[in-house]
């Protein structure tokens, strides 16, 4: 397969705001409050965004996958996820309500934080988590600054200043967050364990070589230890094993390639690296119990 071709299925800003009939944003920032339910049609497939997003939770939870790990988002959390990650919603409470904060890369870098204090904003791409779980009494002063945000939105864009109150709001709301999210970490260094540590190192590594290494020895050497305590360890702090990760993780990148309709199931095959588009059939309908092109059809 050509190496320009990227089979991503990649949503825009725009193409996730649609569903809330949300046809417009700010320059790279957007702030809604919605409930889940009242979304007619959901995005259930795994799939990738080019933007940042925060998501806080006032009134019931929802299930989600980031990357290879599930999470339970509840109510006083708020989920972070990266540009270019992949996640699928599992499940959603029928009372969730939600407020987003939908962003663009360049909008981040227009706050300057990066050049004002670094520390401020290495949590977006270093956290292991991207779960922050904090109290009421720290959840206020962030919903006081989406609410404002919020409304902020609705304003017609010729009243001045705008742009700059916009950008200052949102500059504080990221340095909120900065500083919850290293209070958390700080408590997590604390309680991590040896094994944690490694099961997380394994974890961060294996997205950058599922393509060419599949085996629980490749990164039991990567990591310089025995491909059975590899195993052991990531079994005894997350229920699986090193392999069931490995054969995860190239599932979700297959079913994130397949989304793409402008990919051929032998493009996908080539992609991941299978010998042949045989051998990726006889492996995706072995994990999933049905084949790529079954997988295709589904809605």
């Amino acid at each position: 397969m050509p190496k320009e071709i990227q089979p991503v299925q990649m949503h825009t800003m725009e193409q996730l705001l649609a569903p809330l009939g949300i046809t417009s944003q700010h320059k790279g920032l957007y702030v809604t409050s919605f409930s889940p339910g009242d979304i007619e049609v959901p995005i259930l497939h795994p799939f990738r965004s080019d933007h940042f997003s925060f998501t806080l939770v006032h009134e019931g939870d929802f299930s989600i996958k980031v990357g290879l790990l599930e999470y339970s988002v509840k109510k006083n959390n708020v989920l972070m996820i990266a540009p270019n990650t992949v996640r699928q919603f599992l499940d959603v409470s029928p009372n969730c309500r939600l407020t987003s904060v939908i962003f663009t890369s360049a909008y981040l870098s227009a706050t300057s934080i990066h050049t004002k204090n670094v520390d401020a904003f290495d949590f977006l791409s270093s956290q292991v988590s991207p779960l922050l779980v904090i109290d009421e009494k720290s959840m206020a002063p962030l919903t006081s600054i989406l609410d404002i945000l919020e409304s902020k939105m609705d304003i017609r864009n010729d009243l001045a200043f705008q742009d700059e109150v916009l950008l200052n709001l949102f500059t504080g709301f990221i340095y909120e967050i900065s500083a919850l999210f290293k209070q958390q970490q700080q408590i997590g260094e604390v309680k991590g364990t040896r094994k944690e540590e490694l099961t997380f190192r394994f974890l961060k590594i294996l997205p950058h070589h599922f393509k060419e290494e599949r085996s629980v020895q490749a990164y039991a050497a990567m990591l310089n230890i025995t491909p059975k305590y590899l195993s052991q360890t990531v079994k005894e702090i997350t229920g699986k094993t090193a392999g069931e990760f490995i054969d995860e993780i190239v599932m979700m990148e297959a079913k994130v390639a397949l989304n793409d309709p402008a990919l051929t199931v032998a493009q996908v095959a080539a992609y991941l690296n299978f010998a042949d588009q045989f051998f990726f059939s006889k492996f995706f309908k072995k994990q999933c119990g049905i084949s790529p092109s079954k997988y295709r059809q589904m809605p």
